[in-house]
């Protein structure tokens, strides 16, 4: 009975350890989340009054930054971006279990900052 108990014991340590080690090398992915359209539309707004070529060189610029920026959220944060439009539903009443953050505005400042 002695030798069943260890074993037992022993097993189950084992199963403990094998899953804190899982847990501490696999953590969970973060996400944070960017309007794209406002970024966008913010940028369209000013290419308006361009009717040439110039606009088009406009908007691939600012595609660029766009896209850049979302590179430096993704370094800074070490999380992956996505586009809030891709998310079909949030939580209702109870926010405090969104892990995911709008960082729309952190994107805006590195823009205007550009």
């Amino acid at each position: 009975m002695k030798a069943h108990i260890l074993t037992w014991l022993s097993s189950v340590a084992a199963t403990c350890v094998i899953g804190t080690a899982w847990i501490y090398t696999h953590p969970v992915q973060k996400f944070v989340t960017v309007n794209i359209a406002s970024l966008f539309n913010e940028s369209a707004q000013a290419l308006v009054k361009h009717k040439d070529e110039t606009a088009l060189n406009l908007a691939q610029a600012q595609a660029l930054k766009i896209d850049h920026a979302l590179q430096q959220l993704a370094d800074a944060c070490d999380c992956l971006v996505m586009n809030s439009a891709a998310i079909a539903k949030r939580p209702g009443e109870d926010h405090s279990k969104v892990v995911t953050r709008d960082m729309t505005d952190w994107v805006k400042a590195k823009l205007s900052a550009q």
